[in-house]
């Protein structure tokens, strides 16, 4: 090779590096990030869509390259010379394609420690699913694995807050256990760790949130857990991302993510809706002059503000709304 063509290969090199970094970092495939844990995973596939990138610009590269270079010319009616292989470039296209992969391999295993709580963590977890396993297996159950995601850096512990999470054919239902609520959307306070135990009615569902980045396996009989802190304010949709029959494409649901302070009004407003109008009065006489449920329900029973407040001062049977 001769100077000239030397430095032309090393700046094309250098070329397909930076446009390959660039879009590695600008390729808006993602939705938005909406969970502490999702900018791990973004990191790791952002990495994943670099290297991608820069494997398709080689191989188009050279594809085109080839196109132009041996092309057929008019003149010429005999054959191609012919061609017995070539050991270096095979040795190159198999051990690099093999450093890519151990390399996304070990970055995997960074993010799944991060994501899992660390290595002891993510040990003890294993040893109780190896034993739950080993138990089930004897009595004839086909033991799926228990794979709960705890926050970076954190330890498995009591969660903020804990709802229940029912899948069934073809429509998700939540409980949350320190209220009794049960509803069709799921709401969760911001900045607040969630844990979800999640379950089947009937077939095989599973759980995902793209904007959380996390998904999760619902199956009947069993119960799998996701744990995650919600970080922005919105509605999310959930999706099931497991067949699980012939309208399996509107099995969809809502996630909210509200301020504390929201989320409370919410789930008192829905508690109230679920209550005996007897309760519902003395519950709505509780709530803010602005509360629009509060007003919905002075209008359905024909009482004033004024008259729920009398009420509550001078009857000491009525129910506090706590």
């Amino acid at each position: 090779m001769s100077a000239l063509s030397n430095i032309i290969l090393v700046a094309m090199g250098i070329l397909l590096t930076l446009a390959s970094l660039w879009y590695g970092q600008n390729h808006h495939l993602l939705p938005e990030s909406a969970a502490e844990s999702a900018p791990l995973f973004d990191s790791l596939f952002n990495s994943t869509i670099t290297i991608a990138t820069g494997i398709f610009l080689v191989v188009q590269g050279v594809l085109l390259y080839c196109i132009v270079r041996y092309r057929k010319r008019r003149s010429d009616q005999g054959d191609g010379d012919p061609s017995h292989g070539n050991v270096l470039l095979e040795i190159v296209w198999t051990a690099v394609p093999a450093v890519i992969i151990l390399w996304l391999g070990l970055a995997s295993l960074d993010v799944y420690q991060a994501i899992y709580g660390g290595a002891d963590v993510g040990g003890h977890i294993h040893a109780a699913m190896a034993m739950e396993s080993s138990h089930e297996a004897e009595a004839g159950d086909p033991g799926y694995a228990y794979t709960p995601v705890v926050l970076p850096g954190k330890e498995m512990g009591q969660p903020d807050l804990v709802v229940q999470v029912q899948g069934m054919q073809y429509a998700w239902m939540f409980t949350y256990p320190d209220s009794g609520l049960v509803a069709s959307e799921l709401h969760l306070p911001l900045n607040k760790r969630v844990r979800l135990d999640m379950t089947a009615l009937d077939v095989n569902h599973a759980f995902w949130v793209p904007q959380f980045r996390l998904k999760q396996d619902v199956i009947p009989g069993r119960e799998t857990h996701l744990e995650f802190v919600p970080t922005q304010l919105g509605q999310y949709p959930i999706i099931c991302a497991e067949l699980c029959g012939p309208y399996h494409g509107v099995m969809a649901g809502q996630l909210f993510v509200d301020t504390p302070e929201v989320f409370e009004q919410w789930q008192k407003e829905q508690v109230l809706a679920a209550r005996p109008e007897d309760k519902a009065v003395a519950l709505a006489s509780e709530s803010q002059p602005s509360s629009a449920f509060a007003k919905a329900y002075q209008q359905r029973l024909g009482i004033s503000p004024s008259e729920l407040t009398s009420l509550r001062l001078h009857s000491g049977s009525l129910p506090s709304a706590g």
